[in-house]
């Protein structure tokens, strides 16, 4: 595996040629008066490598573990204050077990479907295959005729300034800290299962379906644990809007939050079948109203929420990334997981990782309201005739 790395290094160095903001840094100067991703010849990523007597096999199954073991194993981005670079890599050997890749990026580079096109481009470069297509990235083919740009940078000033000891606008990446007692599990489902899911709450699609009975679940988990004292709920998922504004292989971030409203009491009264209506007719009207519609509000919204006692959950990734298909050398990756939602609440959606056409997620809670959600969430599949879930996602809490 260590013959490997010199390989692992020139492809990246190659890829980066393509992808090159990934190598800048971010910055947010007095003039011109708003945050820029910076390159100049001669900057570079940071590619660290470590050796770890950590259990492979246990790190990289799908069944509960602690949150604080994926750690370790991720590089951290550091902040000066005013600049802060886009990405870092940290390769950690397992001697005789395996090989870990882990991956840091600032969100403000791109979106999760960008840093899947470049995680593949890079696989393509390691295994001398030609990439399909190079990344588009001129940021000016994204027209903004109302101003957005001017609402967002106020919104933006006024929070970094506020969040900052001296009033100054600081950048920040995201704080590490993890709240005791979190634990991380994979739930699998398998393709039957996902087109049960899709027949039983028709006319929705299967990951809407899917989403809505893992947010109804974790509402009843935390009505069961004392979890939450508002009664206000709410889901957010993201649209990627590339097709619909700009040629798809655009690399930076091009997505439109669908924030769902609802009371929890409701959710828990009505079920999962409210639940997939609230979500299917958010994303329905941000599509038939226009994608850019409202959105002078969204960065507002979302910052208040962040902030507010009313939790959301966030469905962030997607099946169609492909993360299990790519090859850096090594062979497919046994596992795929995104170590910061020990601290975002997202469920991390990806396709199965045996590439059966199923759905898999991530999911981070704390210990007893774990339990409770596996729970309710077998149970449930039992209740609603859809079976069978992957047999070994779930063993070692039965």
């Amino acid at each position: 595996m260590q013959s490997n790395l010199p390989n692992l290094k020139r492809t990246l160095s190659s890829t980066l040629i393509h992808f090159y903001p990934l190598a800048g840094n971010l910055s947010w100067l007095n003039e011109p008066n708003q945050p820029m991703i910076c390159y100049t010849e001669g900057d570079s990523v940071s590619f660290t490598t470590s050796e770890s007597d950590a259990d492979f096999n246990h790190l990289s199954s799908s069944h509960l573990r602690n949150a604080i073991d994926s750690r370790p194993l991720v590089p951290h981005l550091p902040a000066s204050g005013s600049i802060v670079p886009m990405l870092a890599i940290q390769v950690t050997i397992f001697p005789n077990t395996g090989i870990c890749i882990g991956v840091t990026r600032h969100h403000s580079v791109c979106d999760g479907r960008g840093f899947a096109y470049f995680m593949k481009t890079w696989a393509s470069c390691s295994s001398l295959e030609s990439s399909e297509s190079l990344p588009l990235l001129d940021r000016i083919v994204i027209k903004d005729h109302d101003d957005y740009t001017n609402i967002f940078l106020d919104e933006l000033n006024g929070f970094m300034s506020s969040q900052s000891m001296s009033g100054n606008r600081r950048l920040r990446v995201m704080d590490l800290e993890l709240k005791p007692n979190m634990v991380r599990a994979t739930f699998e489902l398998n393709e039957e299962t996902c087109r049960r899911f899709k027949e039983r709450f028709y006319p929705s699609s299967r990951l809407v379906a899917i989403c809505a009975y893992t947010w109804v679940c974790l509402i009843k988990a935390e009505a069961k644990t004392g979890g939450s004292k508002s009664n206000s709920t709410r889901f957010v998922v993201n649209v990627d809007c590339r097709a619909r504004l700009i040629p798809e292989t655009y690399f930076g971030n091009c997505v439109r939050s669908c924030v769902v409203n609802a009371e929890r009491t409701n959710l828990i009264k009505v079920g999962v079948v409210m639940a997939t209506q609230l979500i299917r007719f958010a994303i329905q009207k941000a599509e038939e109203e226009g994608i850019l519609r409202g959105l002078e509000d969204s960065l507002s919204i979302f910052l208040k929420m962040k902030f507010s006692n009313s939790k959301a959950l966030v469905a962030a990734g997607s099946p169609q990334f492909g993360f299990y298909k790519i090859d850096l050398g090594f062979g497919r990756p046994k596992k795929v997981e995104m170590a910061s939602n020990d601290r975002t609440r997202a469920m991390f959606l990806k396709e199965s990782s045996n590439l059966d056409g199923g759905v898999e997620f991530d999911l981070v809670l704390n210990k007893q309201k774990m339990d409770a959600f596996v729970s309710l969430f077998v149970d449930g599949l039992h209740a609603l005739k859809i079976e069978p879930l992957c047999p070994r996602t779930l063993h070692p809490l039965l």
